[in-house]
C-alpha cells in the first residue's frame, strides 16, 4: 500500500469533517484551492469558514524524557514555510481531526492558540500530572484506613505499596504539597452540539 502523503492526509482529514458535520444536520463542503479555509459550513441561517488540521497519529511530545504520546497541531502558521498566520476576519473555527480513532473537535478562532497537544484517550492516567494526582489520592486512602484501623505505617511501607520512590511520598506528605494540574485536554472534552455552531 502506497504510503499516504501530506496532501492526502489533509483531504481525508477534510472528508472526515464534512462527514462529521452531515451527522451533526450540517452542510459542509470543500472550497476552493488557494483560500484560507477548507471547509465551508451552512448552519442553516449562515455560512461558517472552517480551517482544517490533520494529524495521522500521535507523536511523541516534545521535551519530554518518558514517551508520551499527543495528537500535535501547529494551528496558526500556514503557507511556505509557516511564514502566514491566519487571522480573525479570515476563518471561523478551525476543526482538528486526528485519523488514528477519526475523531474530529472544532474550536473557534478567535480561542486557538498557535500551537495545540490533545491527549489520546487510550492512554488516559498514565501522563506525569494525572499519574501525579492518581497517586496522591491513594496515599491520601491508605494512610485514612491505616489510621481508622490504628495500624503503624512508614513512608518506605507506603512507598512499596503504591509502587512509588520513598521520595515522592514524602514530598506528597509535605503541608503545602498539591498535585500539579496541567491545561492539556483529550478530543473528548471538546467535543460540540449543534447549538454551538449556531452561536458562532
Amino acid at each position: 500500500m502506497r504510503k499516504s502523503n501530506e496532501m492526502q492526509i489533509g483531504k481525508a482529514g477534510e472528508y472526515l469533517v464534512c462527514a462529521d458535520l452531515a451527522i451533526m444536520g450540517l452542510i459542509g463542503f470543500q472550497s476552493e484551492q488557494g483560500l484560507p479555509y477548507d471547509i465551508l459550513i451552512d448552519t442553516g441561517d449562515k455560512i461558517l469558514r472552517c480551517q482544517v488540521k490533520t494529524t495521522q497519529k500521535a507523536r511523541k511530545c516534545p521535551q519530554r524524557e518518558v514517551d508520551t504520546r499527543v495528537y500535535s497541531f501547529n494551528v496558526k502558521r500556514h503557507g511556505r514555510g509557516g511564514l502566514k498566520r491566519y487571522e480573525l476576519n479570515e476563518i471561523d473555527l478551525f476543526a482538528l481531526v486526528e485519523l488514528e480513532t477519526k475523531q474530529v473537535v472544532y474550536i473557534k478562532n478567535a480561542d486557538m492558540p498557535a500551537t495545540i497537544n490533545l491527549r489520546v484517550e487510550s492512554l488516559r492516567g498514565s501522563y506525569y500530572d494525572e499519574k501525579g494526582s492518581s497517586d496522591f489520592l491513594k496515599l491520601k486512602k491508605e494512610i485514612k484506613f491505616c489510621e481508622s484501623q490504628k495500624i503503624k505505617w512508614t513512608q518506605t511501607g507506603m512507598a512499596k505499596l503504591l509502587g512509588l520512590h520513598v521520595a515522592q511520598i514524602n514530598r506528597m506528605l509535605k503541608p503545602d504539597f498539591k498535585p500539579f494540574q496541567s491545561k492539556a485536554r483529550y478530543f473528548s472534552e471538546l467535543k460540540k452540539d449543534l447549538g454551538w455552531f449556531h452561536g458562532l
